[in-house]
């Protein structure tokens, strides 16, 4: 009679083992919201989408756009090489207007695809799919007379206007709201190079732009820009995506993720976190999902390509992509 409450003892605390062991599984398994076994994808931008609350991720290499879904399964938003479309980049979805915008870009020197692209070279476009069907609406080429040109990132005004970083000339243009045609806003942004995330205050009266040498805020009436101030332990530059989320900015560096804190003003940096740096490999951009935080981990965009051949390494040698997900 007395083994009875032994037994019963061990079993509770058996229960309690795989409960706790289950739960800690779970609360790791949260941490990744999807795992693409195409491992040439290449990955570079993502969007959200509140409407259908997926993730959509661009593809350099294979030329097309993926969405997934809640609950991880994934699918092709647009085909490989669909409507003529190049290494897709930075991307964003217009809530307002129920828009998906896409950067298409070509260049045999930065951007390598499994299906080449006929000259000229350096050539980009922003492209318009309607949401959630995919239909494309619109695509506008970047002028030629623009010269060498790479659009890189973009992001969407609440008026519409869209507006891209250029990393070769360090320029950053707009298509606005009902034009046909790309202009220059910003030209050519003086001691800073490779312009590349981009993102508004909630306001849209400052525009913040990643440079290497730091992250730069832009004053949309005047066009004046200056870097954000920081302390000289904050590494600021080389950020790749950026997304704003309540007085702070999200920036992508290669291996690691930060979450930079914003003074009342706007002008400052005023603390750094560290998100994640947890086996990134070259981790490229991320989007806000209501209160979660959307990112690719290992985009392999430096190491699954040989950039003395300009070819993507075996498939042996790569990894499968991982989207993860963070609690805000």
């Amino acid at each position: 009679m007395k083994l009875i409450p032994f037994f019963a003892v061990c079993l509770l605390w058996c229960c309690f083992a795989c409960t706790s062991q289950s739960t800690h599984q779970a609360k790791k398994l949260s941490d990744t919201l999807a795992v693409i076994t195409e491992k040439d994808l290449i990955p570079e931008g993502t969007a959200y989408d509140p409407l259908t609350k997926q993730v959509f991720v661009s593809s350099t290499y294979k030329r097309k756009i993926v969405a997934i879904r809640e609950d991880g399964t994934y699918y092709d938003f647009v085909k490989e090489a669909e409507n003529d479309l190049w290494s897709t980049i930075g991307m964003e979805v217009d809530t307002v207007r129920k828009k998906l915008w896409v950067i298409s870009a070509k260049s045999k020197y930065v951007l390598v695809s499994r299906i080449p692209t006929p000259p000229p070279e350096w050539q980009s476009k922003l492209i318009c799919y309607s949401l959630p069907s995919g239909t494309l609406e619109a695509s506008y080429l970047l002028p030629p007379d623009f010269g060498k040109a790479f659009l890189n990132d973009l992001t969407v005004a609440h008026d519409g206007s869209v507006y891209a970083t250029e990393s070769v000339g360090n320029v950053v243009y707009v298509l606005p709201n009902g034009a046909s045609e790309i202009k220059k806003f910003l030209s050519p942004v003086v001691g800073y190079t490779f312009l590349n995330g981009l993102t508004f205050s909630p306001d849209n009266s400052t525009l913040f732009v990643a440079s290497t040498e730091g992250i730069l805020a832009v004053d949309m009436k005047t066009r004046a820009y200056k870097p954000l101030r920081a302390d000289s332990l904050i590494r600021t530059g080389t950020c790749d995506g950026l997304a704003f989320y309540r007085n702070s900015l999200i920036g992508h560096q290669s291996k690691i993720v930060t979450r930079f804190y914003l003074n009342e003003r706007m002008d400052s940096i005023i603390r750094a976190e560290v998100l994640d740096d947890n086996n990134l490999n070259s981790s490229t951009t991320g989007e806000i999902g209501g209160e979660w935080y959307y990112y690719i981990a290992n985009s392999q965009i430096r190491s699954g390509i040989d950039y003395s051949t300009m070819r993507i390494k075996p498939l042996d040698s790569l990894q499968n992509i991982i989207i993860k997900r963070k609690k805000l």
